[in-house]
């Protein structure tokens, strides 16, 4: 009964994802990320940052990582929504595996002084959700809808169509709430088990410390030791893409 219904699920979403011009997919993984360091940004100054040098150069350098490893990479520019306040960011979608995700994530963390990268693998019957809505609605409809349901913090982005609104649900703990976000915005939603891996610390220094560790254990493996460019003058200049390409 059970691997019935998780068919059933599988089944819906697929349907449903293709109405909402595949916003997730089961076999990717995903990165959440943001190269800001300032404090308690408006949603104005956030949304203004999305052009800046600070985010160009942090999408140029993670097509960089990406593109090393993985047979596709999309990553677009996003806005990380919380409670009160906003920062401009980016969302990762690739074929990589975990370990390589992983490396991925922990090299940005450490070129981008964060103190949390956020992680999502697919995986049936995991214990946490990533959802996915998407919305005709303006962009700060849907964040100030979101935020009057508690249901930050998420990730947003405004494109032709309207607005994409993802959620990384640790836990499970909004249930089906956004599906009445979605509802409540007139628009679709589609969601997928899996488990999400916040990485890092609130203290800047252990952060770097966890990336550090979860580099050098990735590199001795593998043999692969990207982190010899984060210093380079050719990352830090870099504001193109190689291959990479937007998320659909």
């Amino acid at each position: 009964m059970v691997r019935f219904a998780a068919l059933l699920r599988a089944l819906a979403l697929l349907g449903l994802m293709g109405a909402m011009g595949r916003a997730v997919a089961a076999q990717d993984s995903y990165v959440f990320a943001s190269p800001n360091t300032r404090a308690s940004l408006t949603d104005e100054d956030a949304q203004g940052s999305l052009t800046s040098s600070e985010e160009l150069n942090a999408i140029a350098v993670a097509d960089r990582i990406a593109c090393s490893m993985a047979r596709k990479a999309e990553i677009s520019s996003v806005l990380g929504v919380y409670d009160a306040s906003s920062e401009n960011s980016f969302l990762i979608e690739s074929d990589l595996k975990r370990d390589q995700t992983e490396y991925l994530g922990s090299l940005i963390g450490k070129y981008e002084h964060q103190e949390f990268v956020l992680l999502f693998f697919p995986q049936a019957a995991g214990h946490d959700r990533l959802w996915a809505i998407k919305t005709s609605k303006s962009l700060d409809a849907a964040i100030g809808a979101a935020r009057r349901m508690h249901l930050t913090p998420l990730t947003v982005r405004a494109d032709a169509d309207g607005t994409e609104i993802w959620i990384v649900d640790m836990g499970d703990k909004f249930g089906n709430r956004p599906h009445g976000l979605a509802a409540q915005l007139g628009g679709s939603a589609a969601s997928l088990d899996g488990a999400a891996e916040l990485q890092g610390d609130d203290d800047r220094a252990k952060a770097a410390a966890i990336f550090d560790a979860k580099i050098g254990a990735f590199e001795q493996q593998a043999k692969r030791k990207l982190s010899s460019q984060l210093w380079t003058k050719t990352w830090h200049n870099a504001s193109t893409r190689t291959c990479s390409t937007e998320v659909p």
